[in-house]
């Protein structure tokens, strides 16, 4: 059975979290979710980070950009993978 993504809040699927780039500077991506949460990660040092299914930077995201997320199964503040693209469905801030 094929689920349609829910766009009106966050995805919190196992250790993937969708979110909109509040901040990316160096090792550090700060976003927010659908409930307007902040959320704020260190990159691992191995973090694979792509914009719309090629490597880039964490200075190539762009505030506002919608990401998706995966962090360490033990440390949801560490990212392992950070995904950006227009694949990824916007995230909308429950009012």
């Amino acid at each position: 059975m094929t689920r349609t993504p829910d766009t009106t809040h966050d995805k919190s699927h196992g250790n993937t979290t969708d979110g909109t780039v509040v901040a990316a500077t160096g090792e550090k991506l700060t976003t927010t979710c659908g409930q307007g949460e902040k959320h704020e990660y260190t990159l691992a040092k191995n973090a694979k980070v792509t914009c719309d299914g090629e490597a880039c930077k964490t200075a190539d995201l762009k505030v506002g950009a919608t990401v998706r997320v995966t962090t360490q199964t033990d440390d949801k503040t560490v990212a392992t993978g950070v995904d950006c693209g227009t694949h990824i469905p916007a995230v909308v801030q429950k009012a």
